[in-house]
């Protein structure tokens, strides 16, 4: 092994240690507030207004980082000097942007009400409103933090950003505990803006020794032309996203009181693998980039390519088990308190769609960046996503009538996988050196593994119906994944061999 090499895979260990952590504090934040707040109308309303400015967030957040990170190494390894700079003069750029936005978002919050939730009655929507009102200003707090977050993993330094979700979790995890009881759900809005200044502190504090404020207007600086001017076709991308997780909870939010709360927490499940994902493909996607501004093309190709091997190898299971057993998934983690069994129902429903999204969230990630790595074309992806997106609403509206909250998720994840075919597609276009023939090597092992994944939970479901869900799932997941991995054996040998060595 290289010195490159091992340095991936001591930061992807590091990174992945602080994954975990962070998403197992997750579930017991989630677990918390289901048992306190249950799954009522007026979470969903907390639900739909956090989640219009999470979602602006997301927006801003991906097209930002996705185009810092290389236009900061290019500068840095070309000119250090200017780079100080150039991050003085993101955070001006940014701090004006998200300004602009917040006011926008809060003079409007009464038509934007409307629209995100048109079924509701003039009392639920003017409820609405005052919620996103409230949210907005948080906009400028959490792109300001993505920002230093992209800074330091531009500097290779992934774990504080981590940290960002061990120590949100922490914090509401507190506050429900402490004022939950008084406050009811809004300890939710509190939690929010909590976490969100001390993470922004938190992260400010760490990379401290790569930025300053410096004098200057800072859209003369060609670099922030430059930056600009790549975050065009990404925006463009990420906005239909955006419009798709709105059409999403407008449907949802015509299925019933609590359906979009209940939708919320089969998304935190799955999101428990896909941050996962993100955070290993945020750390590719620095590598990858080193490897392409040192003309290293070959090099970056095999490590994308392998990489999706071995990341599929390990989630396809997971998958397998979260579609089939989502029931008993959704009892042991939500299933007390105020959190009922028709709400268990919904939430079931919601995260076996959600259950196939895995590996495709792999293949979307992972070769959407291999694209930007390259820093001279962001259209194809943003094409890519757009044609997704497109799918997504429309499989979305007709699967909704049929499937309800489960056609609404499994559109999603079908519309994900489209895109992530997409983006390896055309990264063969830029990098002719990714193939897949490694990928279709390993498909006779994945198929026979998901049989067998399949008939251990059908088979366990029916011998163990009699115990208690967290007893049943253990021992379906724990035979199924070694089966799996046993016929595996030879993608997963080295992985393993190298895990345990660093």
């Amino acid at each position: 092994m290289g010195k490159t090499d091992k340095n991936i895979i001591k930061t992807m260990a590091s990174v992945s240690g602080i994954v975990i952590l962070a998403k197992i504090l997750g579930f017991v934040k989630q677990m918390v507030t289901a048992n306190a707040f249950g799954a009522t109308i007026q979470t969903d309303l907390i639900s739909i207004s956090e989640g219009l400015i999470t979602n602006i967030d997301y927006l801003l957040i991906q097209t930002l980082s996705t185009a810092f990170v290389p236009t900061y190494i290019y500068l840095n390894t070309s000119n250090p000097e200017s780079s100080r700079k150039f991050v003085s003069n993101v955070i001006k750029v940014f701090l004006l942007v998200t300004t602009v936005i917040a006011g926008v978002v809060f003079a409007a919050s009464p038509l934007i009400a409307k629209i995100l939730a048109p079924s509701y009655p003039a009392e639920l929507t003017a409820r609405l409103a005052v919620y996103i009102r409230i949210f907005a200003p948080a906009i400028i707090i959490l792109i300001e933090l993505a920002v230093f977050n992209s800074l330091l993993k531009a500097n290779e330094s992934f774990v504080p950003g981590e940290l960002v979700g061990v120590n949100q979790s922490v914090i509401v995890i507190a506050l429900v505990l402490l004022v939950g009881s008084r406050l009811g759900p809004d300890t939710i809005v509190l939690g929010f803006y909590v976490y969100a200044v001390y993470n922004l502190c938190f992260l400010m504090v760490l990379s401290r020794r790569y930025w300053g404020i410096e004098r200057g207007n800072p859209f003369r600086d060609p670099n922030i032309i430059t930056m600009l001017k790549m975050m065009g076709p990404l925006l463009l991308g990420y906005s239909v996203i955006f419009v798709n997780q709105q059409v999403d909870k407008m449907i949802v939010s015509g299925l019933g009181a609590g359906t979009i709360t209940a939708m919320g927490y089969a998304s935190v499940l799955s999101n428990f693998v896909c941050t996962f994902i993100g955070s290993i493909c945020g750390v590719l996607f620095t590598y990858i980039t080193k490897n392409i501004a040192e003309n290293r093309d070959e090099a970056a190709a095999n490590l994308a390519v392998s990489s999706l091997v071995q990341i599929s190898t390990l989630l396809l299971p997971i998958s397998i088990l979260t579609m089939m057993n989502s029931h008993d998934i959704v009892t042991i983690v939500f299933a007390r308190g105020e959190f009922g069994a028709d709400a268990v129902r919904r939430c079931s429903l919601a995260l076996t769609g959600y259950g196939l999204i895995f590996i495709p969230y792999a293949m979307r990630e992972i070769f959407s960046r291999f694209q930007y790595a390259y820093g001279d074309d962001s259209k194809r992806p943003m094409i890519n996503s757009t044609v997704s997106i497109v799918l997504n609403i429309i499989l979305s509206i007709m699967l909704s009538m049929w499937l309800g909250v489960l056609g609404v998720t499994l559109a999603t994840s079908i519309s994900v996988f489209v895109c992530g075919a997409l983006n390896i597609y055309t990264s063969t276009k830029k990098n002719p050196g990714i193939g897949i023939r490694k990928v279709l090597h390993s498909m006779p092992q994945w198929l026979a593994g998901t049989a067998i994944c399949v008939f251990v939970s059908v088979a366990g479901q029916r011998l163990l119906a009699d115990e208690h869900a967290i007893v049943r799932f253990a021992a379906i997941s724990a035979a199924a994944m070694l089966l799996f991995y046993a016929v595996n054996f030879r993608t997963v040998k080295s992985l393993l061999k190298t895990a345990v060595r660093r």
